[in-house]
């Protein structure tokens, strides 16, 4: 498909220009707010965050792609269920790049890789909280299957697939001892599989040009973006962590409650007999 036949698929209305598919940890924010200041909406994993339902898709993806289970997603689902307003993804969507080159042959490739300490360091300190601990686990195991949505489910998938082996608590040990290799294993078989002129090894510090001449933009007339994506990802964590207990506590309470009542009432109406 043409990057210009944009209306064929999923309620497409504007190509997707940039697949940008460093992990997460590899400056994901900053990059994702340089593709919105050259005017490329972006999805980034935030996004998950804030629109937990989104969590769906994810889960049927990762289900597809790790475990086995069902199809797929072609690029009209991709569209349709998550990507159709944005132009550039990022983040998240590193562990589905075979899926999204294919799925998007049009767009143009980004890769910035750091340091793989200094990338674990990061990872395993900003990301891995997030998916396993034991606040995670009573989500996991209560709250999302009674109430929903399943965005931890699709979380602990997605990563535990592609850099353990399986999507369980223990995962976080497999993750430990895989990831680096893992990490490296990821850039070499993306530039393997991407041609040269499709293909952006951007590093961290250089500006505007070379992204900008790669992606055929005009350099902004305002500094590189520099986004402290510790903090972000740390503080929103934190923020859905603690409305998704919340709120599924109370979600459980009516699981508890509303059969105590029918019980209840049921008893009384037999004691009028």
């Amino acid at each position: 498909m043409a990057a210009s036949d944009v209306s064929a698929s999923g309620g497409r209305k504007r190509p997707m220009e940039i697949l940008s598919l460093g992990p997460s940890r590899t400056a994901t924010a900053s990059m994702a707010a340089a593709y919105e200041t050259l005017g490329v909406p972006t999805y980034h994993g935030y996004r998950l965050i804030t629109y937990p339902e989104e969590g769906a898709a994810w889960e049927r993806a990762a289900d597809a792609k790790f475990f086995n289970k069902g199809q797929p997603l072609t690029r009209e689902e991709w569209d349709e269920a998550l990507f159709k307003d944005f132009g550039a993804l990022a983040d998240i969507c590193f562990m589905f790049w075979e899926e999204l080159l294919e799925a998007y042959p049009e767009a143009k490739v980004v890769l910035v890789e750091r340091d793989v300490d200094a990338w674990w360091k990061s990872f395993s300190e900003g990301i891995l909280p997030g998916l396993y601990s034991k606040k995670v686990d009573f989500i996991v195991n209560y709250v999302e299957p009674a109430v929903g949505p399943r965005t931890a489910h699709a979380c602990r998938k997605m990563y535990g697939g592609y850099l353990g082996s399986g999507w369980g608590p223990e995962q976080l040990e497999v993750i430990k001892a895989n990831a680096k290799d893992r990490y490296r294993e990821h850039f070499r078989r993306i530039r393997e599989a991407v041609p040269k002129e499709r293909l952006l090894n951007y590093e961290l510090g250089s500006g505007w040009e070379p992204l900008c001449d790669f992606l055929d933009k005009p350099v902004p007339d305002v500094p590189f973006p520099r986004v402290n994506e510790a903090e972000i990802v740390q503080r929103r964590i934190k923020e859905a962590t603690t409305t998704t207990l919340i709120g599924g506590i109370r979600g459980l309470g009516l699981y508890v409650i509303a059969p105590m009542v029918v019980v209840g009432a049921a008893w009384y109406m037999r004691s009028l007999r």
